[in-house]
């Protein structure tokens, strides 16, 4: 992309759109067990630090209600969502059914097979165990699961 395009207004408010609807998303899914802990706001607005944006979280829960998981959106995050969201899953230490279920559901839609949504999930927890960072598990990952 030629660097004048960075700085054209639309390109830059499709990016922030972009990010934002990422947030959007590892929101929703934080609250698929009915209620967001401090470990996934925490983790929510790490990410929303790596992408340079900033999060109102209160006008996020006021909006709950009409944020949907939208899988088209998440096709357009690709691997990257995919892995936010099982870390998102592991953060608090339990995964609940709910966000199992809901975690399946969007990376088959995604394009993944169940069996490596499910693996992979249980991938990042050994791997945060065994206290690699976050990057290190990711690269790893995306060879063994990246995109189908």
């Amino acid at each position: 992309m030629p660097i004048q395009k960075l700085f054209q207004k639309k390109e830059i408010d499709d990016q922030q759109d972009y990010r934002h609807e990422y947030i959007q998303q590892l929101f929703k899914m934080a609250h698929s067990d009915g209620h967001m802990d401090e470990c996934e706001y925490h983790f929510i607005l790490k990410i929303a630090q790596r992408l340079e944006l900033e999060v109102n979280f209160e006008e996020l829960h006021k909006n709950l209600g009409n944020i949907t998981l939208n899988p088209e959106a998440s096709k357009r995050f690709g691997f990257d969502f995919l892995f936010d969201m099982s870390w998102l899953m592991l953060v608090d230490g339990e995964i609940d059914d709910q966000e199992l279920e809901l975690g399946m559901e969007l990376g088959q839609q995604l394009g993944y097979r169940s069996a490596n949504i499910k693996q992979m999930i249980l991938s990042i927890g050994q791997h945060k165990k065994m206290g690699l960072p976050p990057a290190e598990i990711k690269e790893k990952l995306k060879q063994i699961f990246g995109p189908e």
